[in-house]
C-alpha cells in the first residue's frame, strides 16, 4: 500500500486529498478493497517520514510527494514573483 500511494503521488503534478488518492487506486486496483481511512494512515505516516509532504487549505488537507512543485498556497507563487522582479 505504501509504495502504491508513493508512486501515485509521484506521477501528479497538484495536491491530491486522501479520498482522491484513494478513489483512483481503487478504481486502477478493484481487488484490493482500498479504504480512504488507510490511505489517510498511510500518508500520514508518509508525512512523518518525510516521504509525502502535507497543505491545509480551509477544513481539506491535500498531499504530495516530497520536493513537488506545485503547491496550493499562494505564497510560493508570491516568492517567484518577487525573484523575477530582482
Amino acid at each position: 500500500m505504501v509504495e502504491l500511494i508513493r508512486s501515485h503521488l509521484t506521477e501528479q503534478s497538484e495536491p491530491r486529498s486522501a479520498a482522491e488518492v484513494a478513489s483512483t487506486l481503487s478504481q486502477a486496483h478493484p481487488e484490493r478493497g482500498i479504504k480512504t481511512t488507510v490511505v489517510r494512515t498511510t500518508l500520514e505516516g508518509l508525512v512523518a517520514k518525510n516521504q509525502a509532504q502535507r497543505t491545509k487549505q480551509g477544513s481539506s488537507v491535500f498531499y504530495t510527494a516530497p520536493g513537488s512543485t506545485e503547491q496550493p498556497a499562494t505564497p510560493a507563487n508570491d516568492t517567484q514573483s518577487s525573484k523575477q522582479a530582482e
